[in-house]
């Protein structure tokens, strides 16, 4: 783990699964899903905003307490954020956070990844040699992707197209695909986080 940058950010939100979990999936949200502008101080003030943004995808890695615990911990990451970060440096610190703490972001995000989600076929074809392609077209960058962090998270432009022109997919199939990618945890709200593109992961699916 790197020094850290963020003098307000507390080593104890990265000491369970739970609270890293919370933790590095809010900043992801933060970092691809929300406008900064409107979307960051309306999720500072109401924080059941934040809960329904983030608990539907924590819920595929966390259940009961755990859950419970993701869930208060990224408020308090939320509010620690708004409060110490100036507006136009958001995206800087979002991506800072990644790299200090990412081999800790990246130990227990594996951990939680669920590719056995991927077992069966869909056109003909085993799904998690699928996966394994789908990922390494997404490194490649072979799939439109916007805006990438430092540690190689990003957001795909349009998944749905995309599938359909590689892969020769129906929409039915891209739409079971794209199921599958969030239940196994890949991906999420068009989101890849980088950890899942690294080749230690790519060499675990056959």
């Amino acid at each position: 783990m790197a020094e850290e940058r963020e003098p307000w950010f507390a080593s104890e939100w990265l000491e369970s699964d739970a609270k890293t979990l919370g933790v590095y999936l809010t900043l992801l949200i933060l970092r691809f899903r929300v406008r900064y502008s409107t979307d960051v101080p309306l999720l500072a003030r109401d924080e059941s905003f934040l809960k329904v943004r983030l608990r539907p995808y924590l819920a595929l890695f966390l259940h009961d307490e755990q859950l419970a615990e993701g869930v208060e911990t990224a408020k308090k990451f939320l509010r620690a954020f708004v409060e110490h970060t100036e507006f136009p440096d958001y995206e800087q610190v979002l991506d800072a956070i990644e790299l200090d703490y990412y081999d800790r972001f990246k130990e227990v995000y594996l951990r939680h990844v669920n590719p056995e989600a991927l077992t069966g076929t869909l056109a003909q074809r085993d799904t998690v040699p699928l996966l394994r392609v789908f990922l390494e077209d997404v490194a490649a960058n072979r799939f439109a992707r916007g805006r990438m962090t430092g540690a190689g998270s990003g957001i795909l432009l349009t998944p749905v197209s995309d599938l359909l022109d590689f892969y020769q997919l129906t929409e039915e199939e891209v739409r079971e695909f794209m199921k599958f990618l969030r239940l196994a945890g890949i991906m999420f709200l068009d989101v890849v986080p980088a950890p899942v593109l690294e080749e230690d992961f790519l060499e675990t699916l056959s």
